[in-house]
Protein backbone atom coordinates (compact mmCIF):
# COMPACT_ATOMS: atom_id res chain seq x y z
CA UNK A 1 0.00 0.00 0.00
CA UNK A 2 1.35 3.43 -0.94
CA UNK A 3 1.50 6.18 1.63
CA UNK A 4 0.10 9.70 1.26
CA UNK A 5 2.77 12.35 1.98
CA UNK A 6 1.88 15.13 4.39
CA UNK A 7 3.44 17.80 2.18
CA UNK A 8 1.77 18.91 -1.05
CA UNK A 9 3.50 16.90 -3.73
CA UNK A 10 3.06 17.27 -7.45
CA UNK A 11 4.12 14.83 -10.15
CA UNK A 12 5.21 17.07 -12.99
CA UNK A 13 6.10 14.43 -15.54
CA UNK A 14 6.10 10.77 -16.18
CA UNK A 15 7.25 9.32 -19.46
CA UNK A 16 7.08 5.69 -20.33
CA UNK A 17 9.23 4.84 -23.31
CA UNK A 18 10.58 1.53 -24.49
CA UNK A 19 14.05 2.86 -23.67
CA UNK A 20 13.36 4.29 -20.22
CA UNK A 21 10.89 5.03 -17.47
CA UNK A 22 11.54 8.23 -15.53
CA UNK A 23 9.55 10.56 -13.37
CA UNK A 24 9.99 13.61 -11.17
CA UNK A 25 8.25 14.67 -8.00
CA UNK A 26 8.49 18.32 -7.15
CA UNK A 27 7.11 20.93 -4.81
CA UNK A 28 6.82 24.52 -6.01
CA UNK A 29 8.67 27.08 -3.94
CA UNK A 30 8.22 30.39 -5.69
CA UNK A 31 9.98 32.25 -2.88
CA UNK A 32 13.22 30.80 -4.30
CA UNK A 33 12.39 31.65 -7.92
CA UNK A 34 14.68 34.27 -9.52
CA UNK A 35 13.24 37.36 -11.22
CA UNK A 36 9.72 36.78 -9.94
CA UNK A 37 9.00 40.36 -8.85
CA UNK A 38 7.45 41.27 -12.20
CA UNK A 39 4.81 38.54 -12.08
CA UNK A 40 1.31 39.81 -11.38
CA UNK A 41 -0.62 36.54 -11.74
CA UNK A 42 -0.40 33.27 -9.86
CA UNK A 43 1.74 31.00 -12.09
CA UNK A 44 -0.11 27.97 -10.72
CA UNK A 45 -3.18 29.13 -12.65
CA UNK A 46 -2.78 28.81 -16.40
CA UNK A 47 -4.49 31.51 -18.50
CA UNK A 48 -5.38 30.33 -22.02
CA UNK A 49 -6.99 32.06 -25.01
CA UNK A 50 -7.77 30.66 -28.45
CA UNK A 51 -6.15 32.41 -31.40
CA UNK A 52 -6.78 32.51 -35.12
CA UNK A 53 -3.89 33.19 -37.49
CA UNK A 54 -1.84 34.68 -34.69
CA UNK A 55 -4.44 37.28 -33.70
CA UNK A 56 -6.10 37.05 -30.30
CA UNK A 57 -9.87 36.57 -30.44
CA UNK A 58 -11.86 37.97 -27.51
CA UNK A 59 -14.95 35.90 -26.79
CA UNK A 60 -15.65 34.94 -30.43
CA UNK A 61 -13.71 31.72 -30.88
CA UNK A 62 -14.52 28.98 -28.40
CA UNK A 63 -13.23 25.88 -30.15
CA UNK A 64 -10.15 24.82 -32.06
CA UNK A 65 -9.14 21.62 -33.86
CA UNK A 66 -5.44 20.79 -33.66
CA UNK A 67 -3.88 18.20 -36.00
CA UNK A 68 -1.46 15.97 -34.12
CA UNK A 69 1.84 14.81 -35.52
CA UNK A 70 3.10 11.33 -34.70
CA UNK A 71 6.61 10.08 -34.03
CA UNK A 72 6.28 6.37 -33.42
CA UNK A 73 3.63 6.07 -30.73
CA UNK A 74 3.98 9.64 -29.48
CA UNK A 75 1.44 12.36 -30.32
CA UNK A 76 2.90 15.83 -30.78
CA UNK A 77 1.59 19.40 -31.04
CA UNK A 78 3.44 22.12 -32.93
CA UNK A 79 4.43 24.99 -30.65
CA UNK A 80 6.42 28.21 -30.48
CA UNK A 81 8.02 29.28 -27.21
CA UNK A 82 9.66 32.67 -27.66
CA UNK A 83 11.86 32.11 -30.70
CA UNK A 84 12.00 28.32 -30.41
CA UNK A 85 9.76 26.35 -32.76
CA UNK A 86 9.25 22.63 -32.41
CA UNK A 87 6.97 20.02 -30.89
CA UNK A 88 5.39 19.37 -27.51
CA UNK A 89 4.41 15.80 -26.67
CA UNK A 90 0.72 15.60 -25.73
CA UNK A 91 1.16 13.93 -22.35
CA UNK A 92 -1.60 13.60 -19.75
CA UNK A 93 0.88 11.55 -17.73
CA UNK A 94 2.49 14.91 -16.90
CA UNK A 95 0.77 17.27 -14.48
CA UNK A 96 2.12 20.44 -16.09
CA UNK A 97 4.44 21.82 -18.75
CA UNK A 98 7.93 20.29 -18.94
CA UNK A 99 10.59 21.92 -21.12
CA UNK A 100 13.55 20.26 -22.77
CA UNK A 101 16.61 21.75 -21.09
CA UNK A 102 18.51 21.52 -24.39
CA UNK A 103 16.65 24.55 -25.75
CA UNK A 104 16.08 26.52 -22.55
CA UNK A 105 19.43 26.37 -20.73
CA UNK A 106 19.78 30.15 -20.57
CA UNK A 107 16.42 30.74 -18.90
CA UNK A 108 16.37 31.89 -15.28
CA UNK A 109 15.56 28.87 -13.16
CA UNK A 110 15.25 27.73 -9.57
CA UNK A 111 16.01 24.41 -7.93
CA UNK A 112 13.07 22.28 -6.82
CA UNK A 113 12.64 19.10 -4.82
CA UNK A 114 14.67 16.25 -6.35
CA UNK A 115 12.98 13.57 -8.39
CA UNK A 116 13.28 9.82 -8.47
CA UNK A 117 12.50 7.00 -10.85
CA UNK A 118 11.45 3.41 -10.70
CA UNK A 119 15.09 2.39 -10.35
CA UNK A 120 15.60 4.69 -7.38
CA UNK A 121 17.74 7.16 -9.35
CA UNK A 122 17.67 10.74 -8.13
CA UNK A 123 18.27 13.91 -10.12
CA UNK A 124 17.98 17.63 -9.57
CA UNK A 125 14.88 19.36 -10.87
CA UNK A 126 14.66 23.00 -11.95
CA UNK A 127 11.70 25.22 -12.74
CA UNK A 128 11.17 28.42 -14.71
CA UNK A 129 8.37 30.83 -15.69
CA UNK A 130 7.39 31.50 -19.31
CA UNK A 131 5.66 34.77 -20.18
CA UNK A 132 4.03 33.56 -23.40
CA UNK A 133 3.49 30.31 -25.33
CA UNK A 134 1.80 29.75 -28.70
CA UNK A 135 0.61 26.15 -29.07
CA UNK A 136 -1.14 25.56 -32.41
CA UNK A 137 -3.84 28.16 -31.81
CA UNK A 138 -3.68 28.30 -28.03
CA UNK A 139 -2.08 31.27 -26.33
CA UNK A 140 -0.80 30.94 -22.75
CA UNK A 141 0.44 33.65 -20.37
CA UNK A 142 2.85 33.21 -17.44
CA UNK A 143 3.17 29.45 -17.24
CA UNK A 144 5.28 27.63 -14.67
CA UNK A 145 7.35 24.86 -16.26
CA UNK A 146 9.88 22.26 -15.21
CA UNK A 147 13.20 21.87 -17.00
CA UNK A 148 14.38 18.35 -17.78
CA UNK A 149 16.72 16.50 -20.11
CA UNK A 150 14.55 15.02 -22.87
CA UNK A 151 17.37 14.35 -25.31
CA UNK A 152 16.79 10.60 -25.19
CA UNK A 153 13.32 11.11 -26.69
CA UNK A 154 14.71 13.26 -29.50
CA UNK A 155 17.47 10.74 -30.20
CA UNK A 156 14.98 7.89 -30.34
CA UNK A 157 12.40 9.63 -32.53
CA UNK A 158 14.56 12.00 -34.60
CA UNK A 159 12.32 15.04 -34.08
CA UNK A 160 12.74 18.31 -32.21
CA UNK A 161 11.02 18.01 -28.82
CA UNK A 162 10.51 21.28 -26.93
CA UNK A 163 8.83 19.53 -24.02
CA UNK A 164 5.77 17.77 -22.62
CA UNK A 165 2.28 19.29 -22.79
CA UNK A 166 0.69 18.20 -19.51
CA UNK A 167 -2.68 18.23 -17.76
CA UNK A 168 -2.41 21.76 -16.34
CA UNK A 169 -2.34 23.12 -19.89
CA UNK A 170 -5.82 21.72 -20.65
CA UNK A 171 -7.55 21.49 -17.26
CA UNK A 172 -9.79 24.48 -18.07
CA UNK A 173 -10.80 23.11 -21.47
CA UNK A 174 -12.92 20.24 -22.72
CA UNK A 175 -10.66 17.90 -24.69
CA UNK A 176 -11.73 15.49 -27.44
CA UNK A 177 -8.90 13.13 -28.37
CA UNK A 178 -9.21 11.09 -31.57
CA UNK A 179 -5.97 9.13 -31.68
CA UNK A 180 -6.92 7.04 -34.72
CA UNK A 181 -7.23 10.24 -36.79
CA UNK A 182 -4.46 12.15 -34.97
CA UNK A 183 -6.78 14.98 -33.99
CA UNK A 184 -7.32 17.05 -30.86
CA UNK A 185 -10.38 19.27 -30.42
CA UNK A 186 -10.35 21.79 -27.56
CA UNK A 187 -13.47 23.60 -26.38
CA UNK A 188 -13.54 26.53 -23.96
CA UNK A 189 -15.72 25.94 -20.89
CA UNK A 190 -17.08 27.96 -18.00
CA UNK A 191 -16.20 27.47 -14.33
CA UNK A 192 -18.62 24.52 -14.15
CA UNK A 193 -17.12 22.82 -17.19
CA UNK A 194 -19.99 23.62 -19.59
CA UNK A 195 -19.06 24.51 -23.16
CA UNK A 196 -19.24 28.21 -24.00
CA UNK A 197 -20.38 27.13 -27.45
CA UNK A 198 -22.82 24.20 -26.98
CA UNK A 199 -22.83 23.54 -30.73
CA UNK A 200 -19.05 23.19 -30.98
CA UNK A 201 -19.29 19.39 -30.95
CA UNK A 202 -22.49 17.46 -31.52
CA UNK A 203 -21.03 14.00 -31.05
CA UNK A 204 -23.08 11.67 -28.86
CA UNK A 205 -21.07 9.42 -26.57
CA UNK A 206 -21.96 5.87 -25.62
CA UNK A 207 -20.50 5.98 -22.16
CA UNK A 208 -19.69 8.58 -19.49
CA UNK A 209 -17.86 8.03 -16.20
CA UNK A 210 -16.44 10.23 -13.48
CA UNK A 211 -12.73 11.04 -13.50
CA UNK A 212 -10.67 10.81 -10.33
CA UNK A 213 -8.37 13.86 -10.21
CA UNK A 214 -7.13 13.61 -6.62
CA UNK A 215 -3.48 13.23 -7.65
CA UNK A 216 -3.57 16.03 -10.26
CA UNK A 217 -3.93 13.38 -12.94
CA UNK A 218 -6.84 11.83 -14.76
CA UNK A 219 -7.50 8.44 -13.22
CA UNK A 220 -10.26 5.89 -13.79
CA UNK A 221 -11.45 2.63 -12.31
CA UNK A 222 -11.09 -0.25 -14.73
CA UNK A 223 -11.46 -4.00 -14.33
CA UNK A 224 -9.46 -7.03 -15.33
CA UNK A 225 -11.21 -10.36 -14.78
CA UNK A 226 -13.72 -8.61 -12.47
CA UNK A 227 -10.96 -7.14 -10.27
CA UNK A 228 -11.28 -3.35 -9.91
CA UNK A 229 -8.03 -1.47 -10.54
CA UNK A 230 -6.97 2.20 -10.66
CA UNK A 231 -5.40 3.44 -13.90
CA UNK A 232 -3.81 6.76 -14.89
CA UNK A 233 -4.86 7.99 -18.34
CA UNK A 234 -1.55 8.71 -20.07
CA UNK A 235 -1.55 9.99 -23.66
CA UNK A 236 2.26 10.09 -23.55
CA UNK A 237 2.72 6.38 -22.75
CA UNK A 238 3.81 4.27 -25.71
CA UNK A 239 2.52 1.12 -24.09
CA UNK A 240 0.10 0.22 -21.28
CA UNK A 241 1.58 -0.45 -17.85
CA UNK A 242 0.50 -2.83 -15.10
CA UNK A 243 1.85 -3.07 -11.57
CA UNK A 244 3.45 -6.38 -10.69
CA UNK A 245 1.44 -6.22 -7.48
CA UNK A 246 -2.07 -6.50 -8.94
CA UNK A 247 -4.24 -9.45 -7.77
CA UNK A 248 -3.35 -12.88 -9.16
CA UNK A 249 -6.81 -13.24 -10.65
CA UNK A 250 -6.13 -10.21 -12.84
CA UNK A 251 -2.47 -11.02 -13.52
CA UNK A 252 -3.40 -14.51 -14.69
CA UNK A 253 -5.20 -13.08 -17.73
CA UNK A 254 -2.05 -11.38 -19.10
CA UNK A 255 -0.21 -13.40 -21.74
CA UNK A 256 3.53 -12.89 -21.09
CA UNK A 257 5.73 -12.91 -24.19
CA UNK A 258 9.18 -11.85 -22.98
CA UNK A 259 11.26 -10.61 -20.09
CA UNK A 260 13.62 -7.62 -20.21
CA UNK A 261 15.38 -4.96 -18.12
CA UNK A 262 14.09 -1.42 -18.18
CA UNK A 263 16.58 1.36 -17.47
CA UNK A 264 15.83 4.42 -15.38
CA UNK A 265 16.90 8.03 -15.90
CA UNK A 266 20.41 7.29 -14.71
CA UNK A 267 22.07 4.06 -13.59
CA UNK A 268 20.22 0.96 -12.58
CA UNK A 269 17.39 -1.01 -14.11
CA UNK A 270 14.31 -2.96 -13.14
CA UNK A 271 12.87 -6.17 -14.45
CA UNK A 272 10.00 -5.80 -16.90
CA UNK A 273 7.64 -8.37 -18.36
CA UNK A 274 6.10 -7.66 -21.75
CA UNK A 275 2.82 -9.21 -22.77
CA UNK A 276 -0.80 -8.80 -23.87
CA UNK A 277 -3.64 -7.62 -21.65
CA UNK A 278 -6.79 -9.38 -22.85
CA UNK A 279 -9.62 -8.72 -20.40
CA UNK A 280 -9.48 -5.00 -19.62
CA UNK A 281 -12.94 -3.49 -19.08
CA UNK A 282 -13.95 0.13 -18.66
CA UNK A 283 -17.60 0.83 -18.13
CA UNK A 284 -19.54 -1.81 -20.02
CA UNK A 285 -16.89 -2.32 -22.65
CA UNK A 286 -14.15 -4.87 -23.14
CA UNK A 287 -11.27 -3.31 -25.02
CA UNK A 288 -9.80 -6.44 -26.53
CA UNK A 289 -6.10 -7.27 -26.73
CA UNK A 290 -3.66 -4.50 -25.79
CA UNK A 291 0.11 -4.58 -25.37
CA UNK A 292 1.39 -4.03 -21.83
CA UNK A 293 4.50 -4.01 -19.72
CA UNK A 294 4.51 -5.22 -16.11
CA UNK A 295 6.85 -3.45 -13.67
CA UNK A 296 7.21 -2.52 -10.01
CA UNK A 297 5.22 0.70 -9.46
CA UNK A 298 5.82 1.05 -5.71
CA UNK A 299 8.10 4.10 -6.09
CA UNK A 300 5.56 5.66 -8.40
CA UNK A 301 2.82 5.13 -5.82
CA UNK A 302 4.91 7.05 -3.30
CA UNK A 303 5.28 9.87 -5.82
CA UNK A 304 1.54 10.03 -6.45
CA UNK A 305 0.75 9.78 -2.76
CA UNK A 306 -1.97 7.26 -3.64
CA UNK A 307 -2.30 3.79 -5.05
CA UNK A 308 -2.05 3.20 -8.80
CA UNK A 309 -2.36 -0.18 -10.52
CA UNK A 310 -1.34 0.87 -14.01
CA UNK A 311 -1.36 3.36 -16.87
CA UNK A 312 -3.36 3.31 -20.07
CA UNK A 313 -1.37 4.36 -23.12
CA UNK A 314 -1.23 4.14 -26.90
CA UNK A 315 -3.16 0.91 -27.50
CA UNK A 316 -5.99 2.12 -25.25
CA UNK A 317 -6.35 5.47 -27.04
CA UNK A 318 -6.48 3.74 -30.42
CA UNK A 319 -9.68 1.99 -29.38
CA UNK A 320 -11.99 4.99 -29.63
CA UNK A 321 -12.72 8.72 -29.41
CA UNK A 322 -12.41 10.09 -25.88
CA UNK A 323 -13.72 13.32 -24.38
CA UNK A 324 -12.43 14.41 -20.99
CA UNK A 325 -13.54 17.37 -18.96
CA UNK A 326 -11.31 18.07 -15.97
CA UNK A 327 -13.63 20.63 -14.43
CA UNK A 328 -16.64 18.32 -14.59
CA UNK A 329 -14.43 15.36 -13.65
CA UNK A 330 -15.97 13.33 -16.46
CA UNK A 331 -14.73 11.15 -19.31
CA UNK A 332 -16.94 10.11 -22.23
CA UNK A 333 -16.06 7.86 -25.14
CA UNK A 334 -17.18 5.96 -28.21
CA UNK A 335 -15.47 2.66 -28.86
CA UNK A 336 -14.10 2.18 -32.36
CA UNK A 337 -12.55 -1.24 -31.77
CA UNK A 338 -13.89 -3.41 -28.99
CA UNK A 339 -16.89 -5.43 -28.01
CA UNK A 340 -19.88 -4.46 -25.92
CA UNK A 341 -19.96 -6.79 -22.96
Amino acid sequence: MCYCPTNRLKFPWLKLLFSSVIFIVSQHNYADTPDMSNLTDNPDRVVVSILLKGEKIDGNLNSVVIPLKQAGRLFMIEAKINEQEGNLIFDTGATELVLNRTYFRKYSSYEKQAGGGITGSMSKVYGTILKKIDVSGLFYNQVAADLADLGHIEDKRGVKILGLFGVKMIDNLEVIFDAAHSELRLNRVDEDGNRLDPDANNMQYEFTQKLDTRCNFMMIRGRINDKELYFCLDTGAEINVLSNNIPKKAMGTVLISRRSNLGGSKSGSVEALYGTMKQFEFGNYQFGSMGTVIIDLSSMCEAYGCSIDGMLGYDFWQKGVFCFNYRKKEISFNVVKGDLK
